[in-house]
């Protein structure tokens, strides 16, 4: 009663300034626009800190469409014309709080911890101004993100000093362990396995070294996303068996961490770790 009560509050302050703020708050916590960001994060900004983030964001939204099949909670009324699917928890609210959760620790400013409390904060408005979700949703969203951030960062101590071939073992054995529970979430699952994999490759035969002009960068970034847009493009013809998404996932995990890696330093966009310029 109370949710239903709330919710037709929020609805009652309706207005054109707030829907235009809603439809672009939903429009930039897309779980794509992730998808682009964070490849670009690893491949011009900080590497180590781009995988982190990226095996974290896929498990979170693993979790997210593993929880929203559980539960199986129905969207209020009001916006069963617009959304398909259930609505607990709200994969905006909890791609966010992911996102921005993990690099609150990284950045380590006190202004960048105002300003990511703040677009979280925003996005879990807009959802639920826009009708498709409970409070429950966008509440349960923001503890799930949370959470799984604090568990990301407790893992990372535990596993810092492990030797690396224990580490190779838990990148392909848990991404497979995630597609045999649920293979409806094959494409997660397998972004985590080639991701983990390529990464591994990357550290041991290619070691991109991401410092570099900014025009350097620019190009770098530019050539893997066309990657990314290509083999999405591809992806549109094939079978939709999740045998097959889940291969042409690893793909795409392996061309982040890997394949564009090693293209960028093929074109001397970047030089490998522990190569001097101009050798």
């Amino acid at each position: 009663m109370f949710e239903s009560n709330f919710l037709t509050w929020i609805l009652s302050i309706e207005h054109p300034i707030l829907d235009l703020l809603s439809s672009f708050l939903q429009l930039i916590s897309h779980e794509y626009v992730y998808f682009i960001i964070i490849p670009i994060i690893y491949w011009a900004i900080h590497k180590q800190t781009g995988f982190q983030l990226l095996s974290l964001f896929f498990i979170s939204m693993y979790v997210n469409s593993f929880i929203k099949d559980v539960f199986m909670i129905e969207r209020p009324e009001l916006s069963l014309q617009l959304n398909d699917g259930y609505s607990f928890p709200s994969i905006h609210t909890q791609a966010a709080t992911t996102f921005w959760g993990f690099l609150i620790p990284a950045v380590t400013k006190q202004w960048f911890t105002v300003l990511a409390c703040f677009i979280v904060a925003l996005v879990a408005f807009s959802q639920l101004y826009s009708g498709a979700y409970w409070p429950i949703d966008v509440i349960g969203a923001i503890i799930i993100g949370a959470f799984m951030v604090y568990a990301s960062y407790r893992s990372l101590d535990w596993t810092g000093g492990m030797p690396e071939r224990i580490k190779i073992s838990l990148w392909t054995i848990i991404p497979i362990t995630l597609f045999v529970l649920s293979p409806d979430q094959a494409f997660y699952s397998g972004v985590l396995l080639g991701a983990g994999i390529g990464y591994h490759l990357e550290q041991t035969k290619n070691r991109m070294d991401v410092k570099a002009p900014i025009l350097k960068k620019v190009i770098a970034i530019v050539i893997g996303l066309m990657g990314i847009i290509a083999l999405q493009t591809i992806g549109m013809y094939l079978s939709g068996h999740v045998i097959i998404e889940f291969i042409y996932a690893i793909g795409i995990g392996l061309w982040i961490t890997y394949i564009a890696p090693i293209i960028f330093v093929s074109l001397q966009l970047y030089r490998q770790q522990g190569t001097k310029i101009g050798v």
